[in-house]
């Protein structure tokens, strides 16, 4: 069995994807941005992955930016999908939502009421850098929350196969 990888892409509206974070554990996670956004580098952070984890539409947009087929070649999943079907009452399944069930604290909240905010802020050298640690703090708690309901529930990756995208 290879490693799991959990993604979270920024992308504009014309659907040109200008942010990858991605990371393997808490320990391991990067960003591919600018220049390091291409098919070589991406090709790259999929080495020894067997699961892909995301939460919402972006493997399909991996997917289409890149023209690959990620869904046969890796056990994609949305989590927000399976934890839908795990918490079926929830009142909301905003990421940052569930951040608040899973008491997870987040630096970076400026960006959860206004994604306009962030896209902006991208294209200004000054503020670049607050879009990059915004990014990274979405893998890095996308990985938390995954940990958290599948802990809760006793969910293991087997139990969730059928479920892959």
């Amino acid at each position: 069995m290879g490693r799991n990888l959990f993604v979270d892409c920024e992308w504009f509206l014309n659907q040109q994807i200008y942010l990858i974070g991605y990371g393997y554990n808490l320990k391991e996670i990067n960003q591919l941005h600018d220049y390091t956004i291409n098919r070589f580098s991406f090709a790259s952070i999929l080495r020894n992955v067997d699961a892909i984890y995301c939460y919402g539409p972006d493997i399909g947009m991996l997917e289409k930016f890149f023209n690959t087929d990620l869904k046969t070649y890796y056990y994609c999943f949305n989590l927000l999908s399976i934890i839908k079907k795990l918490e079926p009452d929830l009142p909301s399944y905003k990421l940052c939502d569930l951040e608040k069930i899973a008491d997870i604290q987040r630096e970076t909240i400026e960006y959860k009421s206004n994604i306009w905010q962030l896209h902006k802020d991208w294209m200004n050298p000054l503020k670049k850098y607050y879009a990059m640690k915004y990014n990274r703090e979405d893998v890095e708690n996308l990985m938390r929350i995954k940990n958290y309901f599948f802990q809760k529930h006793g969910i293991t990756r087997k139990d969730i196969e059928h479920l892959r995208m």
